[in-house]
């Protein structure tokens, strides 16, 4: 009866000793599986962290949008075009104090560009100026007379004119002398001939008269034709 009862009570005491065991294990195991990460739908255990969300930056934003288109030139492109078309830009230019008066025109010291700053040509222009001599005159008898001209050829030069404001270097007219006059003519191309001269000048005499050369503006038509001077002798009315 003894050794009975010790063998029962030895596998009551090896029965707590291996159910005590398991207790510690499943503890220490289910410890371990909360500490390292969740499980996988596939029954694995995941422990790597979720990839986070990224946020556009303003470099992002900046770098998708689309550029904004450049602005528009403003200025005349005399490159892209003919002569007859820049002759009839140039004669056309307003003056940029008041676009009554021309943009482009010849006084006693050359020729001067004085536009807008919009209305500029984009870079040089090359124009031709054609120069003859004005022989002046009076017809008639008496106190009724009037004045008349006659032309000869004098010189003709290229010069530049653009695209800032300003006078042409080397576009001054020859002096003039007594009873004679110089007409400067700009125009583009090949040089005018003096058929494509005014047929009739009005000449203008200054009040009160002058006592030096003085100078007037002359309407041009040719295609070509930009614009024209008159440099006259202080005596023009007297010859």
């Amino acid at each position: 009866m003894s050794a009975t009862r010790r063998s029962r009570s030895g596998a009551a005491v090896l029965a707590g000793a291996v159910a005590a065991a398991l207790g510690i294990a499943g503890c220490t195991s289910a410890g371990s599986t909360g500490a390292a990460g969740t499980p996988s739908p596939s029954g694995t255990v995941s422990t790597s962290a979720p990839a986070p969300t990224a946020t556009p930056t303003a470099a992002t934003a900046t770098s998708s949008a689309t550029a904004a288109p450049a602005p528009s030139p403003t200025c005349f492109d005399t490159t892209m075009v003919g002569d007859t078309t820049v002759a009839g830009y140039l004669s056309r230019l307003p003056g940029s104090a008041r676009i009554v008066d021309p943009g482009i025109f010849m006084a006693l010291d050359g020729l001067h560009l004085d536009t807008g700053t919009s209305q500029r040509p984009c870079g040089p222009v090359t124009v031709r100026i054609t120069r003859f001599t004005v022989r002046l005159s009076h017809t008639g008898s008496g106190t009724v007379t009037r004045p008349s001209y006659a032309y000869s050829p004098l010189d003709s030069t290229e010069v530049t004119v653009g695209p800032a404001n300003g006078l042409a270097p080397g576009s001054a007219p020859p002096a003039t002398s007594h009873c004679s006059g110089v007409l400067s003519v700009v125009q583009l191309g090949a040089p005018v001939k003096d058929t494509d001269l005014p047929q009739q000048l009005n000449l203008v005499t200054p009040s009160p008269a002058p006592t030096g050369p003085y100078h007037q503006n002359v309407k041009v038509i040719g295609e070509r034709q930009v614009a024209a001077g008159l440099a006259l002798p202080a005596d023009a009315a007297t010859c």
